[in-house]
């Protein structure tokens, strides 16, 4: 690796005119980690922009194999690269793929004990580390922004970055903060990142992100591989009909997507029901449902997979032959990003929207309670002001919803809390959640436990969570720790009621002591937010999201009743120019388009 870094510091590369070495150097790190012969072209631009020293925005659709993009620099460089990247389940996902090739990576959230966070950043500003990932989340908190400056930061890849732009497709807040770390870092290079972005998402990710005369690079979104289709069903018997047609009996790998729970627990039995190999996957699954169903699907036992907009994120499946949305999805980035997962062996794949008018009203309905009215928010803060002069705890959701008048859906008060909290008015208490457990047995002591032979069925659940806590503190050497309750939950394979059950056996066979730390779960105003009659909210902002998703809405469905070639509609709506008018790979323009 020094080598390496000497080649860096040493030449200034533009991202057309890298040296030969330099490229070199690139192809033999990719072979040695990876196993691929060379880059994609899209692959080469962007590495040869992340190369150049300078920012970069990097727009490359899914299966493109953006990761390497900063993957690939991150180790050709000195100092750390830091990857904010907004999903758990992804970071994990690829921190693991890393790790298995030896390269040193780590992740920081919200899952980790202290001490783990701690000793994770210990590493990086050591140096031990070549790539951290964390949440955009993480930068809100001062311990962190604090071990930041002991970094030796050198390299920013911001993921997912539509995130930033108002008019993406899945906007969070906490992006638009990333802007105001980057100079505590000493201003290192910032590359951006997404597959989906029009061409006024990537002006927003551009001035959010205060990129700085960053290189563009689009890599073309055709996929002259895919061949998209809308079946028209008004009906569920039809649409359900048509889904078994579709699928066949040929055992190939497929994905449909619906836009509910209720809806993919009801596809999975109907396919079931018919003889086909199928599996449900939301996020109402335990995670370690979730990960068995994704494990049965890659390998192939399981052909299809039947899922919410929750499957999908870091999935390396190059077979697979059809995505059917069995219900139209809310944007056009967001049935794009899905259904871009077909085919990315390079082959015939078939991207089929089953799609029937009456769709449209379950995202309308998401989108009135994701931004509820003016009404809604301030009755709803209301209703925690009165609630918070009888109680001194934390207020639960639930318990607030029946004094909030006027509202449809109990959801609309939790999207009315999410709004008041996105604007500093409310607290969530989840997140200072936490336990404390304290070690009575000496670790030789907990090593024979673990050790331990046969077992029941009770004393295997007290073991898996005994097994956590053991690796927690490093297997009984800090002798006290501080820990998250959804940690200890995920090594009981349950929620914490069960997991504190655990605790309290292991406590009373003399094995520990524990106790709750942190609140309850549950509401609060912050400090001096109470005294207002209505809440300081930017209203025109919560109405300009509303709008926003409305017209997405629209978009998705204009597609759905396209009277041209759809390959078309799809390129132009995502800024992109085509010479043709007829692509023979969609069904306006191919007879033989369903298969």
């Amino acid at each position: 690796m020094e080598r390496i870094t000497a080649s860096w510091a040493d030449q200034s590369l533009g991202y057309r005119s890298a040296e030969p070495s330099v490229w070199q150097e690139a192809r033999s790190t990719l072979r040695r980690y990876f196993g691929f012969p060379d880059f994609r072209p899209g692959q080469r631009d962007a590495i040869g922009a992340a190369l150049s020293g300078k920012d970069a925005l990097i727009v490359m659709p899914t299966g493109g194999g953006k990761s390497l993009c900063y993957q690939i620099p991150a180790l050709l460089r000195p100092g750390l690269t830091l990857v904010v990247s907004p999903l758990i389940a992804l970071m994990l996902d690829q921190v693991a793929a890393l790790q298995r090739r030896d390269i040193a990576a780590e992740l920081v959230n919200s899952t980790l004990a202290p001490e783990e966070i701690e000793e994770r950043l210990g590493r990086a500003a050591r140096g031990d580390l070549k790539l951290l990932y964390v949440a955009p989340e993480r930068f809100q908190s001062r311990l962190f922004r604090r071990a930041l400056g002991e970094m030796r930061v050198s390299l920013v890849a911001v993921d997912e970055a539509h995130c930033v732009s108002e008019w993406g497709h899945d906007f969070r807040p906490s992006y638009l903060q990333l802007r105001d770390v980057w100079p505590s870092l000493g201003r290192p290079q910032i590359l951006a990142l997404t597959a989906t972005a029009t061409p006024e998402v990537r002006r927003d990710i551009v001035t959010e992100l205060d990129l700085d005369r960053p290189r563009v690079i689009v890599r073309g979104f055709d996929r002259p591989n895919l061949c998209w289709q809308v079946v028209r069903e008004e009906k569920l018997s039809g649409k359900s009909a048509a889904l078994i047609s579709l699928l066949g009996t040929r055992g190939e790998a497929a994905v449909v997507y619906a836009s509910t729970r209720k809806m993919v627990e009801g596809v999975t039995e109907l396919l079931r029901a018919r003889g086909l190999a199928a599996a449900s996957y939301h996020a109402g699954l335990r995670r370690e449902q979730r990960a068995q169903v994704q494990e049965e699907w890659t390998s192939g036992r399981t052909p299809v997979v039947v899922a919410t907009n929750a499957f999908g994120m870091g999935i390396d499946k190059e077979d697979v032959r059809r995505v059917i949305h069995f219900q139209m999805p809310g944007s056009l980035e967001a049935y794009y990003q899905e259904a871009g997962r077909a085919g990315r062996d390079g082959e015939r794949a078939d991207c089929i929207l089953l799609h029937s008018y009456g769709d449209r009203f379950t995202h309308e309905f998401f989108i009135r309670t994701a931004y509820p009215t003016r009404k809604v928010v301030v009755a709803t803060y209301r209703a925690l002001r009165r609630a918070m002069t009888r109680s001194r705890g934390p207020i639960l959701g639930a318990r607030l919803a029946p004094s909030v008048p006027g509202i449809k859906s109990e959801r609309e008060v939790y999207s009315a809390l999410r709004i008041l909290k996105e604007q500093g008015i409310v607290e969530d208490t989840r997140s200072r959640r936490g336990c404390r457990v304290r070690w009575i047995v000496s670790p030789e002591e907990l090593q024979r436990l673990l050790d331990g032979g046969s077992e029941s069925d009770r004393e295997s659940a007290l073991r898996t969570v005994l097994k956590g806590l053991a690796r927690a503190s490093a297997y009984g050497a800090r002798r006290q720790l501080s820990l998250a309750r959804r940690e200890i939950a995920r090594w009981a394979g349950a929620d914490f009621a069960t997991a504190s059950r655990c605790l309290d056996a292991l406590q009373e066979m003399g094995v520990l002591g524990w106790r709750n730390d942190g609140a309850s779960p549950g509401y609060l105003l912050k400090d001096g937010q109470s005294e207002h009659d209505e809440p300081p909210v930017d209203w025109e902002r919560v109405a300009r999201r509303r709008t926003l998703e409305l017209r997405k809405l629209r978009s998705m469905e204009r597609y759905a009743y396209q009277g041209g070639c759809r390959r078309r509609y799809l390129l132009d709506y995502f800024g992109e120019r085509t010479a043709f008018f007829r692509c023979a790979a969609c069904d306006r323009c191919s007879r033989e388009a369903i298969v």
